[in-house]
């Protein structure tokens, strides 16, 4: 995570108070004021952390971060997750979980990388339509993600499709498991599935506040407020929140995917080619 990220994640530590749920910390939980008492959940039990996390916080609450079926509703004060979202199987189902076990009016800090300035950045991003079919979809997870296995193997290792090596490295990941980015993402597309969810009242979040990717960073943030049975004024308000942040995303766009590309190719220059 690069240095100029963690200020920018200081602001919202200042807005996260009483009792909430860390996922995925391992070896970065995040820094909190005095007070507030965090529970951590991970899939990975406390040895397997050990071995490939050394120095790693061992969960609370073992967790596929989809489900929390030990977990009652209206449970935390808030939720963070950073650098999560990307790697679940279901995100729709996530986050509905997420706001069922947060009590209403409890944030959910996320955080997300941005795949036009990470290794992801020859990816296509994931359309709202991906992410729907995910969550309809009774395939076993590892099945589910073997596409996002493919897709990772052409457009991040760069092997040639159908080649030896793409094969070889496809069966062996499948095989021994794997912890790639399944879904990839720029800010407009998450306020478009925060949308999608809170219009059908399957996961009403509201958007307190978001930040696009900065110029030396790597991930933007989105902060949500769980609505749980909302005003017609209040849902009103909220929906329009989302579409003015969608718009303003979209306007956007072109700075970020200029500043992007400049990053690129000043490393290009830095490392001789």
């Amino acid at each position: 995570m690069p240095p100029t990220a963690h200020p920018r994640r200081a602001r919202y530590a200042r807005l996260l108070c009483g009792r909430g749920l860390e996922i995925g910390a391992l070896r970065n939980p995040f820094e909190l004021g005095d007070g507030v008492e965090v529970v951590y959940s991970d899939i990975l039990p406390p040895e397997e952390i050990d071995r490939h996390y050394p120095g790693g916080v061992h969960p609370d609450i073992l967790s596929d971060s989809e489900s929390f079926p030990t977990v009652e509703d209206d449970t935390f004060d808030f939720l963070i997750a950073n650098h999560v979202l990307e790697h679940l199987t279901d995100p729709i189902r996530a986050l509905t979980e997420w706001h069922r076990i947060l009590r209403d009016g409890g944030l959910a800090m996320v955080a997300l990388p941005d795949k036009r300035y990470t290794f992801d950045v020859n990816r296509r991003r994931t359309p709202l339509s991906h992410l729907v079919a995910d969550s309809h979809n009774t395939l076993d997870p590892r099945l589910k993600n073997f596409e996002h296995l493919v897709d990772w193997a052409t457009h991040v290792e760069r092997f040639a499709p159908g080649s030896p090596e793409w094969k070889n490295w496809i069966e062996d990941r499948f095989e021994n498991g794997f912890a790639v980015h399944n879904h990839v993402w720029v800010l407009q597309d998450i306020l478009h599935l925060l949308l999608y969810l809170y219009s059908r009242n399957v996961a009403p979040f509201a958007l307190a506040r978001c930040d696009n990717t900065a110029l030396f960073g790597n991930e933007f943030i989105v902060l949500l407020r769980a609505r749980k049975n909302p005003s017609a004024l209040r849902r009103a308000s909220d929906l329009s929140r989302l579409l003015t942040s969608t718009g303003f995303a979209w306007l956007q766009n072109p700075l970020q995917i200029a500043q992007a590309a400049g990053k690129r190719l000043l490393k290009r220059r830095r490392q001789g080619y």
